[in-house]
């Protein structure tokens, strides 16, 4: 099977759970159901879901900036414009395609500013080993501020699978493998003098050079200061948008951010969170007893928000990037 045509059937089968997500829920809502949901719509704030999206705006160029912290140390000089239209340009992408947003972020810029591709989806990498872990904090603290109503709720689903020593058996059989594998990979990768492996060797080597710049970086507390205002706008962004409904604005913020955790794990696991952003939300606000009809349209409302903006800023992006790299380079900034 040809890599392009196992893109095309990821991205369909994703995009097949998402409608199969939608029609699954609301195949057995009652006129009465589908009626709460659309007074929802109709009675929402959206004042605040605007807000949210300035928020959200904000974020993308907090991470603009702080891109620039990774790049310095290889050398590599990019100016403002070109880097929030590229990051941009990889959350457009990432709708299309799941996880092609670092790559497409990254070949733009090689592509327009002649820059090694290698160093700097290196850097990319490192940001975002940063934000995992700052995801994993979040995650954590949600569970700790919300132990009592989410640990019942969590220890419910784990157990029936925990029990099952057939399916320990296999997972661990399957993670054996893949670490063999792995292995066996890496080790053929360093010893061998084959074409293939020389060109992999290069290639791995500017990634690991594009990483290291969190080492090499002369201005760290700039770097996590602005990794912080990302994710202070991430959680801020959707704060407010609890405000478009006075039910919602009572919900605790360990509610808050435990909604936010299971929107941003729906958004890896289903092509741009289609479908099951809204239902992962839903379920979280049904916890702190939000009416599922409100629950579903309050997921919708964020969801089509951030999508929307997305779409508009990368689309913009798309046409402005050779506008602006049709006159001489200025000083990174």
């Amino acid at each position: 099977m040809s890599k392009r045509l196992k893109s095309i059937l990821q991205v369909a089968f994703s995009l097949a759970l998402g409608f199969f997500l939608i029609w699954f829920f609301i195949k057995d809502l009652s006129a009465e159901d589908k009626q709460n949901i659309a007074e929802s719509f109709a009675n929402a704030n959206y004042f605040w879901v605007a807000i949210a999206i300035a928020i959200a705006i904000l974020s993308h160029v907090f991470r603009a900036y702080r891109w620039r912290y990774t790049l310095e140390p290889l050398g590599i000089k990019i100016d403002f414009a070109n880097r929030f239209a590229a990051v941009m340009i990889g959350y457009l992408a990432n709708l299309a395609f799941p996880r092609l947003g670092e790559v497409s972020r990254c070949a733009i810029l090689a592509r327009y500013k002649k820059q090694p591709f290698e160093k700097l989806f290196g850097t990319v990498v490192a940001e975002r080993l940063v934000d995992v872990l700052i995801l994993l904090f979040v995650i954590c603290l949600t569970l700790i501020l919300q132990l009592e109503i989410l640990g019942g709720f969590i220890m419910s689903w784990l157990e029936p699978k925990l029990d099952d020593w057939q399916s320990k058996a296999i997972l661990g059989g399957v993670g054996l493998l893949g670490l063999s594998a792995a292995y066996i990979g890496w080790r053929f990768l360093q010893l061998s003098n084959h074409k293939m492996a020389l060109f992999v060797r290069d290639k791995v080597m500017g990634l690991v050079e594009g990483i290291k710049s969190l080492q090499k970086m002369e201005r760290k507390f700039e770097f996590y200061l602005h990794t912080a205002l990302i994710w202070l706008s991430y959680i801020t962004m959707h704060w407010i948008a609890f405000l478009a409904f006075p039910e919602t604005s009572e919900v605790p913020f360990g509610g808050i951010l435990a909604s936010f955790t299971m929107g941003g794990l729906t958004i890896v696991a289903v092509q741009g969170g289609l479908g099951a952003y809204p239902l992962g939300v839903m379920s979280v606000l049904l916890l702190y007893g939000i009416d599922r009809d409100l629950g579903y349209a309050f997921g919708w409302i964020s969801w089509v928000a951030q999508t929307v903006m997305i779409l508009v800023v990368g689309f913009i992006s798309v046409l402005i990037m050779p506008l602006i790299n049709a006159k001489p380079e200025e000083d990174a900034s």
